[in-house]
């Protein structure tokens, strides 16, 4: 086989190649898993009794967010080796809004976006990046 022919026959291959990596389907969007945890109320914060609703200064508990992401973690998209978690204080109960937790998978700062998904403290949480 002449050099000429085994170079049409590389060239070829990889444009196959290269075609074959490229997609027109765009990637998959990161899963989520919807959690309920209850909200905690600040301390310079009332609230009027047996009212459903979200009151002004709800936040969510920083320390039990972090256990359930923890869990979530590991149980749900079993990501192995999860470090410390730490999820910011003060974060309002408010249907919509997103935050995120910085955690430590194998050693390696990772990020999770938190989404809130209603008034009444349920959030979802993607998965690290």
């Amino acid at each position: 086989m002449s050099r000429r022919a085994v170079a049409t026959v590389g060239l070829c291959c990889a444009a196959f190649a290269m075609l074959a990596a490229c997609s027109d389907t765009p990637a998959p969007a990161p899963a989520t898993k919807t959690v309920t945890v209850p909200p905690t109320t600040s301390a310079s914060s009332s609230t009027s009794g047996g009212s459903s609703s979200a009151a002004p200064g709800r936040v969510f508990d920083p320390r039990t967010m972090q256990a359930d992401v923890r869990k979530i973690l590991t149980e749900t998209y079993q990501v192995r080796e999860v470090g410390d978690v730490l999820c910011p204080a003060n974060q309002t109960v408010k249907d919509g809004s997103t935050f995120t937790c910085t955690v430590q998978v194998g050693g390696e700062g990772k990020t999770v976006t938190i989404t809130v998904t209603g008034d009444d403290g349920r959030y979802e949480v993607g998965a690290p990046a």
